[in-house]
């Protein structure tokens, strides 16, 4: 038998079956349902990855120009 939490293998548990941390993600899963959970997981998870690799490709191409919306080409013209 295993002490360590079946979900994270992190943290150490002797009375439960899971940790403090993943109980809270089955309740969660108990009230939103686990489809609902794991949506939102990928969701969140997918759209920081995308705004992580986003800022990295901005900060690295630096000859990379920016177009001007509308409104900065009018600001421009006046």
């Amino acid at each position: 038998m295993s002490l360590t939490c079946p979900l994270c293998r992190n943290e150490w548990i002797i009375v439960s079956k899971l940790c403090s941390e993943c109980d809270r993600i089955r309740y969660l899963m108990s009230l939103y349902s686990r489809d609902k959970v794991i949506e939102i997981l990928d969701k969140t998870l997918v759209v920081q990855k995308f705004k992580e690799e986003e800022e990295e490709a901005s900060n690295t191409d630096e000859s990379y120009i920016k177009p001007k919306t509308r409104s900065e080409k009018e600001k421009d013209k006046k």
